[in-house]
């Protein structure tokens, strides 16, 4: 028996519970949907939008499935001391578009500096990262949030650097390999770099949560999310709140790229609730 129009709204609720995975879900489903959306549009209009215009059955199909009962979200805090590691990767070989890398990282550094919680949260960072220093890092710092800066291709590679300064690749396997060996603290993966959607995807297989981008992304969008994104999580604020502050953060400044960044996050993890840093 079909589902009611009721029915429906509590499982659209209950399956896409932030406005990013709500305009993310009817951008790459629903497309004629999602071009009805408009700025400053209330959830229950676009919810109310998709019911009227997307088949019922399709619908019921292409959600994802709500958490099973009794199943565990992650722990919220992914260390007893409440303190969390971030380490960036930054990788923009000279052959390559060059990048604001150094201005992103001073971005993010400068405002996690004005946080309540500066002192829960560490930056380690790495320049002109080659593929083995990906295994290199990882198993060194063992850290809660794994950022890449750098390029990411149509093909679902990130763009690293070889030992004599040419580009060297990393598919997405490769990559979602890696991070599901070495996740020992690894709540959180953000790759900042066009079209890593994808790659974010994969990851979640392995990690609670993952940022991509769903197209190219420009230096000073992708400075201001990332900076406004890690200022939100240093506040003791949600992934999910973080994530959509930062893509608020482009709006505000009038970036024309606030609907780029995606957040994805593993089955059974409820981002709305997963924060990195304790609240006060």
């Amino acid at each position: 028996m079909p589902l009611s129009q009721s029915q429906l709204r509590a499982l659209v609720g209950e399956a896409l519970r932030s406005d990013a995975d709500l305009d993310a879900f009817c951008s790459d489903h629903f497309p004629d949907v999602y071009r009805r959306f408009s700025d400053g549009m209330q959830r229950v209009r676009k919810v109310t939008l998709l019911l009227d215009h997307a088949d019922p059955a399709r619908l019921t199909e292409l959600l994802p499935k709500p958490i099973s009962e009794g199943q565990a979200s992650p722990p919220a805090i992914p260390s007893a001391s409440g303190c969390i590691k971030v380490l960036f990767l930054a990788a923009n070989p000279p052959s390559t578009m060059r990048l604001g890398l150094g201005r992103e990282l001073r971005e993010i550094e400068e405002r996690i500096r004005a946080v309540k919680h500066r002192d829960t949260v560490t930056f380690v960072s790495r320049w002109a990262v080659r593929p083995d220093d990906l295994q290199q890092a990882l198993l060194e710092e063992q850290p809660h949030v794994l950022h890449f800066g750098g390029h990411g291709t149509q093909d679902d590679r990130i763009v690293l650097e070889e030992s004599g300064g040419g580009v060297a690749f990393v598919d997405k396997d490769a990559l979602a390999d890696l991070i599901g060996i070495l996740t020992d603290n690894l709540q959180l993966v953000v790759l900042n770099a066009c079209y890593s959607e994808p790659l974010a995807d994969a990851l979640t297989q392995h990690v609670a949560c993952a940022v991509g981008m769903h197209q190219p992304i420009g230096d000073l969008a992708a400075t201001e999310f990332a900076a406004s994104f890690y200022r939100a999580l240093g506040f003791g604020r949600t992934v999910d709140e973080a994530f959509r502050l930062g893509c608020s953060a482009l709006r505000l400044h009038r970036i024309p790229e606030h609907q780029i960044p995606r957040l994805k996050f593993k089955a059974g993890v409820d981002a709305a609730s997963l924060r990195l840093v304790p609240p006060v």
